[in-house]
């Protein structure tokens, strides 16, 4: 997926949950965040940032924020783009869920219970699929971990597929980790430790977990290759100065 009409600055400050100061070749501005993560890795002060011109001109933030540079790797934290790569994805065959036929039937946006799931459809086979994407921009070395801050919501997910598969539906949680360079993926049982025991529940009843990394940069997020998750990993994060 690529981005048009992208500009590149620098971070000035973290005004808010949700914005963001810019310094951008004509000055500062403010420029929205639409990650709901808590990025203090990511926004210091000095950092490289790609934003876009909002389409609402009108908007008290001109600005929306895609990603940001950290150790020579562009992060992209759009939260828009994880369920936007992996809809493509779907659609196009280029998303393989395990024991699924292509091609797929795609339906975003679908309620089971009382959870909202991203996806829902088909396979050839007429199987019943769910899909739940969940976003991933924490990271340390080559290793990345979920969530960034506590998920009540990200939890009830969680259970919500658990009851899916054990109600004979194909049910999978796709993490997207939104930048290159990573080998692995766990779960931050410091930040939320409820999360892991009830994702190894989920695959014993079923639930296939996938994790994927991504090529990205300024103006751009592509699914690249899946890696290996384990919930049991250890994860430390980056300590700042």
């Amino acid at each position: 997926m690529n981005y048009s009409n992208v500009v590149i600055g620098h971070v000035i400050k973290r005004i808010s949950r949700f914005t963001v100061r810019v310094q951008l070749a004509e000055g500062p501005v403010a420029a929205h965040l639409s990650n709901t993560g808590r990025n203090k890795e990511l926004l210091l002060p000095g950092a490289p940032i790609s934003v876009r011109k909002a389409d609402n001109p009108a908007r008290k933030t001109p600005y929306d924020i895609l990603a940001v540079q950290r150790d020579g790797r562009w992060i992209n934290i759009d939260s828009l783009a994880p369920n936007r790569v992996v809809n493509a994805a779907l659609t196009d065959g280029s998303l393989v869920l395990p024991t699924c036929e292509e091609p797929y039937q795609v339906r975003p946006e679908t309620t089971y219970l009382d959870s909202r799931l991203d996806f829902a459809g088909q396979d050839a086979a007429s199987h019943d699929w769910f899909v739940e994407v969940k976003g991933v921009t924490l990271a340390n070395g080559e290793r990345a971990a979920f969530p960034d801050a506590p998920t009540t919501r990200g939890l009830k997910h969680v259970h919500t597929l658990t009851h899916a598969a054990q109600s004979g539906y194909r049910a999978f949680l796709v993490f997207v980790v939104q930048l290159p360079g990573i080998a692995s993926m766990t779960i931050f049982k410091a930040r939320f430790p409820e999360l892991a025991p009830a994702i190894t529940a989920a695959k014993a009843a079923g639930v296939q977990i996938i994790a994927l990394t991504c090529r990205t940069g300024p103006d751009e997020i592509t699914l690249d290759q899946p890696i290996l998750f384990d919930e049991r990993l250890p994860f430390e994060e980056i300590q700042l100065d």
